[in-house]
């Protein structure tokens, strides 16, 4: 007599598509990162930036309020600086509409670019989890033995990043405009600061897209996780440095730093030194305050190398993914 039943029985269980399957191990991998305790403080550091972007874009709504305490502030200021403070509150006020766009921008465009160095960390952090250890563990022949494909175990390792980042870079962004918004005076510095959101959430989706797979390239890399988490390190202070021999001597090794390329799309989003010359022409108060200085000497009021850096990107990108088609096999 057999011991099992060798009868057909109809499976009743849930069926579960494909996307719920890359959803498991998008989230496997975000519960993986924030199990380290060095990931959350990242994170938590990343969301208080973001209460002091609110906290500035409070100060500067507060400056169309006759009665705010930024006008008791000015008050005690020098004869000159009053004079100075009171001539853009001046303008701030009759022109919101370049005011805040031009003032948004800026306070954006740094503060996009800070949390970009607090993602890197952040990846440094979390990049052993993603394809480094399930290499040495063996855990890809487990995904191979179930029914989801190389391209499934590679989408749910890039939204696993994807969505570390968005929680570390995008959604404090965000999450500033929003509070900013809500704590101004009027409704239409909304309205007037809606570009800044737009590029600032364009800037993020695509670096931290692009961090993404480049970190799941490196990752696939060794086996050893330790080794990923240097040679990201490396290839990032590398990048940096040869960033700066390049803006010395041959400008196209600034391109072999993706740090610096992701700069550049920032300018190219952003435009500083449209927003510097918008507030030249029209506020008389900071035309003659800048007028003489060699604001060009600065890296943020060139003009971008995006052509070069977008192809760099590019190249970067398809290196990450031959590495991963390589490195990433079922045995």
């Amino acid at each position: 007599m057999s011991l099992y039943r060798s009868t057909y029985q109809h499976w009743k269980g849930k069926y579960q598509g494909i996307w719920y399957r890359r959803y498991a191990i998008a989230a496997n991998g975000i519960q993986s990162a924030w199990s380290s305790k060095w990931t959350r403080n990242m994170v938590m550091a990343a969301w208080i930036l973001s209460v002091v972007q609110a906290a500035l874009l409070f100060g500067i709504g507060q400056l169309l309020v006759k009665d705010s305490v930024i006008y008791s502030l000015v008050e005690q200021l020098q004869p000159q600086l009053q004079v100075f403070a009171n001539g853009l509150m001046s303008w701030i006020v009759a022109h919101p509409e370049i005011s805040v766009r031009s003032i948004y921008s800026f306070l954006f465009y740094f503060f996009s670019g800070w949390m970009s160095t607090l993602s890197l960390i952040i990846i440094a952090l979390i990049i052993p989890s993603l394809i480094s250890r399930d290499l040495s563990s063996k855990a890809i022949i487990i995904y191979s033995s179930k029914a989801v494909s190389r391209f499934d175990y590679f989408l749910g390792k890039f939204f696993s990043v994807f969505g570390v980042l968005c929680i570390a870079w995008l959604f404090p962004v965000c999450s500033a405009w929003l509070l900013g918004g809500l704590l101004a005076p009027d409704w239409s510095f909304v309205w007037h600061s809606r570009m800044a959101l737009f590029k600032s959430a364009a800037y993020i989706i695509f670096a931290a897209s692009f961090l993404s797979i480049i970190a799941m390239g490196i990752s696939a890399v060794s086996v050893k996780e330790k080794s990923a988490t240097v040679i990201w390190v490396v290839l990032w202070i590398l990048g940096n440095v040869l960033s700066r021999i390049g803006a010395k001597t041959e400008s196209w090794i600034q391109h072999l730093s993706f740090n610096y390329n992701l700069e550049q799309l920032s300018l190219k989003l952003f435009q500083p030194k449209n927003e510097l010359s918008l507030l030249q022409d029209n506020v008389p108060v900071v035309g003659n305050l800048l007028r003489g200085l060699p604001v060009d000497r600065f890296p943020m009021f060139q003009s971008p190398q995006f052509a070069g850096a977008m192809m760099t990107c590019g190249i970067m990108i398809t290196l990450a993914i031959i590495i991963l088609n390589w490195k990433v096999r079922p045995e």
